[in-house]
């Protein structure tokens, strides 16, 4: 099996926690000779110095001084707005005009903490954030803005919050990809967080998330999410889990199809 040869999750120094050599012209000469045919810039929508839009057009303009041969994209990663849920914090913009659009949680809803931080939560805690994360990704797979679901289910796989995936939480998955099946978004096998998973128990269960988006029919998205450049294009853990997984060309995202 081979992997499509794309990447659509890259960040750029515009992020503000790149390394200093994620400069885009760069970005896209390291693609180019790594053998990518596709990328897609997706920077976050905060942590800019000039805004999400300023910095946008920074970068389509040095995609366009770089002169790529390869196809490469202008899209954005924005997380959801918790406080108006099924909206994104940054929406002004025409559907297209960035693309691809990730979403994606990096912070716990109702806790001012980032999705990395280790934090002691009682069971009461856990519980309310997976309701929260559930019910916001219910309403937000429905915004037309959106193009692929980013590290699905991250936040929920910290600190114990969900141990392994089964039962009832497949079941909440089920409804979730059907609704992206609909909205033609694209959930995305992440190859930084493929690094990150804590055991061989949850790891196992989390293939049985995309077992499940496969059979919705939900099209699969491959991404580095790097942030340095020699991460572009490195897919060691996404290569695993998608030969475990037994997929097919027809099971990829390809945003130029």
């Amino acid at each position: 099996m081979k992997l499509p040869f794309h990447d659509y999750h890259i960040h750029t120094v515009y992020s503000g926690h790149s390394d200093p050599d994620m400069i885009v012209s760069d970005v896209i000469r390291y693609a180019e000779a790594r053998g990518l045919e596709e990328i897609a810039l997706t920077e976050h929508s905060f942590d800019w110095h000039l805004g999400p839009d300023g910095n946008m057009k920074l970068i389509k303009k040095e995609i366009r001084k770089a002169a790529p041969r390869i196809k490469v994209f202008a899209g954005m990663e924005i997380c959801p707005d918790f406080k108006h849920p099924g909206r994104l914090v940054y929406e002004d913009f025409d559907k297209g005009s960035i693309y691809p659009v990730l979403t994606g949680f990096h912070s716990y809803p109702g806790f001012d903490k980032g999705w990395h931080e280790l934090l002691n939560m009682s069971p009461a805690d856990k519980k309310k954030i997976y309701s929260s994360w559930l019910g916001i990704m219910e309403k937000v797979v429905e915004n037309p803005l959106v193009d692929i679901l980013a590290h699905p289910c991250r936040i929920i796989m910290q600190n114990g919050i969900v141990r392994e995936f089964t039962g009832p939480i497949l079941k909440d998955l089920e409804n979730l990809f059907i609704a992206a099946k609909t909205r033609a978004v694209a959930v995305e096998l992440n190859e930084g967080l493929f690094c990150r998973i804590n055991g061989d128990r949850i790891r196992k269960s989390y293939l049985d998330v995309f077992r499940l988006a496969i059979e919705k029919g939900v099209k699969i998205s491959i991404g580095s999410d790097s942030h340095r450049i020699l991460d572009v294009g490195n897919f060691d853990n996404i290569y695993s889990a998608a030969l475990e997984l037994g997929l097919k060309k027809k099971d990829f995202l390809s945003l130029s199809q």
